[in-house]
């Protein structure tokens, strides 16, 4: 009995793939709460129920700690507009559906965005450099796409798409604000479909 004990606690020990995975889900989280400037990995090690050292082993510094989670924000934002943007639809319905999956996943991931939140206003050496990458990534696709749609003339060519771009993804952050506030559904609606339509104006429909 002892060594089948034994046996199923050692089954139920996770790989070192999952226990990073793990940890950073953990680590999502606490930096979620505490913003960027504050989660430690004593909060990590008490959320995910392991000894400091174990964050440790997988995070040996705070700064891998950091950008572990900046990674996982990055890759979740780029595939989601990436995904989108691939759609076999009119681009202003894509753009449309682009504003209200960003605005649902406020819902569905707050911790991605509690954090994207926190970074986009976190003017700091360490983490500002890398955020202003991942908003020129999001812009240059939306960028191409819109060219794009001009070039088969489903927009109209009298709007700057570079600017569009800038104009859509620099309203994230109001969308995230007006999720968080509690503002009725209807009304975050009302305000994307304005914005796109704002942001095109002209635009073929």
């Amino acid at each position: 009995m002892k060594r089948n004990n034994i046996s199923n606690m050692r089954a139920k020990r996770l790989s070192q793939e999952k226990r990073r995975a793990h940890l950073l889900s953990c680590a999502l989280h606490i930096f979620a709460q505490r913003g960027l400037g504050g989660a430690r990995h004593a909060e990590i090690a008490k959320e995910a129920h392991v000894s400091v050292p174990t964050v440790f082993f997988y995070f040996p510094t705070r700064p891998d700690l950091v950008n572990a989670v900046l990674d996982e924000v990055t890759h979740f934002y780029l595939a989601m507009t990436e995904q989108l943007l691939q759609a076999d639809a009119p681009l202003l319905q894509i753009l449309r559906d682009l504003a209200a999956t960003y605005a649902q996943s406020v819902d569905t991931h707050p911790d991605h965005a509690r954090v994207v939140l926190d970074w986009s206003t976190a003017i700091r050496e360490d983490v500002w450099p890398r955020y202003l990458e991942l908003q020129q990534r999001v812009v240059g696709m939306l960028t191409e796409a819109i060219a794009h749609g001009q070039d088969q003339g489903t927009l109209a060519a009298n709007v700057n798409a570079e600017d569009v771009a800038l104009l859509l993804v620099g309203t994230a952050s109001l969308i995230i604000q007006m999720k968080f506030a509690g503002q009725p559904a209807e009304r975050v609606d009302r305000f994307l479909h304005t914005l796109v339509q704002v942001a095109l104006a002209g635009a073929a429909e």
